[in-house]
């Protein structure tokens, strides 16, 4: 049991230090929207008015047209949940059985009780 417990913390110290060595670097990162510097800011504000004549043909009518093929400011959610929307429904699924399964597997067990025999049998 002993042993569970130090593998347990083991590899949660691991994934631990691994996500804060990656958040870390993500953050050092620039914003990117085309390989080279871009105002995030600037885009997300006037997605119409940005300079994309080198994005290829996906990117440019993802940016430019999208509000007018969703209803949606926020591109980011127009891709994942309009244009993509039953790919993202099943990996919500699959997610939630994956969530499931690891909570059946790594739920304690109690241990079972002997049956309790009546006095007045015994007797």
């Amino acid at each position: 049991m002993r042993t569970k417990r130090i593998v347990l913390l083991a590899a949660l110290a691991v994934l631990l230090v691994c996500g804060i060595y990656v958040s870390v670097r993500m953050s050092q990162s620039a914003p990117t929207y085309d390989g080279t510097h871009t105002d995030v800011i600037e885009l997300y504000e006037h997605p119409e008015e940005y300079d994309n004549s080198d994005a290829d043909g996906v990117a440019a009518v993802i940016v430019n047209e999208n509000l007018a093929k969703t209803v949606s400011e926020n591109v980011v959610f127009s891709v994942v949940f309009n244009f993509r929307g039953y790919d993202t429904l099943g990996e919500s699924f699959i997610l939630i059985a994956a969530i499931a399964g690891s909570l059946v597997i790594l739920r304690k067990s109690r241990p079972k009780k002997p049956p309790e025999t009546d006095e007045k049998e015994a007797s």
